[in-house]
């Protein structure tokens, strides 16, 4: 989530709007930009966009639904209609035409505010076609501002996060590992990437094109090539195939049926590794969404991995420990925290927190906020930006992809590991850091 807007410098060039497709370098000499931007207070955010998230039962078939919704004048779309230029300009105009949007993959309905009642009172039904339903989150990046520390340091060849993970002297380079990143889309003509087949798909307008600077970021540490322009390295996975959904508007902003947009479309391309440096902020004592879990799992049997940001609310410094942001706290869907350069917790991360004691005459208390599983490098993290640039960020969206490349790496050498079996090689590899694990999980994420 950003504490502060930065200086965003304008894309050179736009490349044609395809599902894929090769990109040249403009002519021009970058140099790396450097940005310290100090920490603010993080503005009050909206929670629910008031529109419903629904689980549809296994053996419902879609068409008979479509049909029973037919017949109390509640028109749904299915989400292949998202795909195949049936609608134009994303999934929330989408929505102002209907009164839902089916995830037929992720057995999933969205539902409009003004149908939501109706749904609600199909789900009382003997024999009903749903199960259950939640509101759905607005979804937010997780970045935070940039801060200074010392122990491991950019060198003129690869960035301290690079180091710190052993990916510098690991031999693969995550071939043909499909990564998607889920957020404010790419730079797609940035020269690092010159030559390299970028998979897209924008569900909010018509063009998957950052203007933002976040996507590109996090895009360039998950995947960025083995030296860039600038001579160094900051990508973890450069021999990785890339798939770039546009889930976050230019302000980074979605919501909850963005995003499982641009995860039924990361499954349907065969993705195994989906990065998802977005969240929304929850109650300390709040449970997590069972539908993103089914998904996660749904995920994990198509044989991929679902990766997500902690979040950033906390102020450690000021003894604030701020509850793992949804999706990230769901079991199925991995964990990640960020860490300084001297490996330190930092302050910003969110981190598990003491479960809410229970009210009066009941039994239990609510459940604890969600387990960090993982750590990896997240302050001061120098990767591609728009306009053909480079910039130093800092945030847990940053120490995402770091794990996301490194799955990626594993998923190479293990082609015939199933989800699970790379998370489980995540967590076993990882390096004990002298951090609690409500803090950083089994340590800090490393490639060998």
């Amino acid at each position: 989530m950003p504490s502060k807007k930065y200086a965003i410098k304008t894309a050179v060039g736009v490349a044609a709007e395809k599902t894929s497709a090769k990109i040249s370098a403009p002519a021009k000499t970058l140099t790396p930009v450097k940005v310290a931007v100090p920490a603010a207070v993080p503005p009050q955010r909206k929670r629910f966009t008031g529109r419903l998230l629904v689980r549809l039962n296994p053996g419902v078939n879609l068409t008979t639904l479509e049909r029973k919704m037919k017949t109390r004048s509640l028109n749904f779309i299915n989400s292949r209609d998202l795909s195949t230029g049936k609608t134009e300009g994303g999934l929330i105009k989408a929505l102002e035409k209907v009164d839902g949007i089916l995830f037929e993959k992720l057995r999933i309905a969205l539902v409009n505010p003004d149908s939501a009642a109706g749904v609600k009172r199909m789900l009382s039904l003997r024999n009903s076609p749903f199960l259950s339903s939640e509101p759905e989150r607005y979804l937010y990046q997780q970045q935070a501002g940039a801060r200074r520390s010392s122990a491991y340091r950019n060198t003129a060849s690869t960035t301290w996060g690079i180091q710190a993970t052993n990916v510098s002297k690991s031999k693969f380079t995550g071939k043909d590992v499909k990564i998607a990143v889920l957020d404010t889309g790419f730079d797609f003509t940035h020269p690092d990437f010159t030559g390299r087949v970028i998979h897209r798909k924008s569900f909010v307008g018509r063009q998957a094109k950052d203007r933002e600077g976040h996507g590109t970021h996090c895009a360039g540490i998950a995947a960025g090539s083995r030296k860039g322009k600038a001579g160094v390295r900051y990508g973890v996975a450069p021999g990785s195939r890339l798939y770039v959904g546009k889930i976050l508007d230019d302000a980074g902003e979605g919501s909850d049926g963005l995003a499982l947009a641009g995860i039924e479309w990361a499954l349907e391309k065969g993705c195994q590794v989906i990065n998802m440096s977005f969240g929304a902020p929850v109650q300390r004592g709040e449970g997590y969404s069972a539908i993103f879990e089914e998904v996660a799992q749904t995920a994990m049997a198509n044989h991929c991995l679902l990766i997500a940001a902690t979040g950033n609310e906390s102020d450690r410094a000021e003894g604030l420990i701020a509850p793992i942001n949804h999706p990230a706290n769901c079991p199925s869907i991995m964990a990640v925290g960020a860490l300084t350069e001297s490996l330190k917790i930092a302050n910003y991360s969110c981190g598990r927190t003491a479960a809410v004691k229970s009210k009066p005459g009941s039994r239990r208390g609510n459940p604890p906020s969600g387990e960090v599983n993982i750590a990896a490098p997240g302050d001061n993290i120098l990767s591609a930006w728009i306009g053909g640039e480079h910039e130093t960020e800092s945030g847990t969206s940053m120490a995402t992809p770091f794990v996301a490349g490194i799955a990626a790496l594993l998923w190479e050498q293990y082609p015939d590991a199933s989800a699970r079996e790379i998370w489980d090689k995540l967590i076993g590899r990882a390096q004990p850091i002298g951090l609690a694990a409500s803090e950083a999980g089994a340590g800090l994420v490393c490639a060998g």
